[in-house]
């Protein structure tokens, strides 16, 4: 490394467009694929080719989003942070390397500690996804989204699930009080 490096600055901008009600009412397909990513997914990087390389993947197969497994536990989304209902309690995977903690992420831990919800931060398997009760992908771009299909098969009743209803409220909620500050 040199001395004195010179950081390089860049911007970028896109239109941001609301995810749709349909979607919300529906629900989204993801799958599971093999985290390929490098070591350090907890830097916030523009090196993100596997992540793209990922996601691609999963819209090639008709799906939204790939959930990452790594050493048989999920890790996160190509683009998105993950949540998931068992049993009434909502689990996201620790943060750690392998990962980047999302600014909705830490937001919807928030809101379920304000509110009471049962939560916590742990491992989560293959087979933990396939039983939950919701899956849920969050990102500053697409907010809270329920997953309803997980390679190709339904997620519970394969409809959002209540805590998703709830929690989305919740979201909307937090985020018009702060409009009205």
């Amino acid at each position: 490394m040199p001395d004195d490096p010179i950081p390089t600055v860049f911007a970028m901008s896109n239109p941001l467009h609301p995810v749709s009600q349909q979607i919300r009412g529906h629900g989204v397909a993801a799958i599971i694929l093999d985290d390929i990513r490098w070591q350090r997914c907890h830097i916030k990087a523009i090196s993100l080719l596997p992540n793209i390389l990922l996601r691609q993947e999963a819209l090639d197969q008709n799906a939204a989003e790939a959930i990452l497994i790594r050493d048989g536990f999920a890790t996160e989304g190509a683009a998105s942070n993950l949540f998931v209902v068992s049993g009434g309690i909502l689990a996201t995977p620790s943060t750690g390397p392998f990962l980047l903690p999302g600014i909705t992420r830490d937001l919807i831990l928030e809101l379920a500690e304000t509110n009471n919800i049962p939560h916590c931060e742990k491992n989560i398997s293959r087979d933990d996804l396939r039983n939950a009760d919701e899956i849920w992908l969050t990102s500053s771009t697409k907010e809270i989204l329920p997953v309803t299909r997980l390679d190709d098969a339904p997620i519970a009743s394969g409809q959002p699930g209540p805590l998703f209803q709830h929690m989305l409220a919740l979201y909307q909620n937090y985020k018009q009080q702060l409009r009205n500050q």
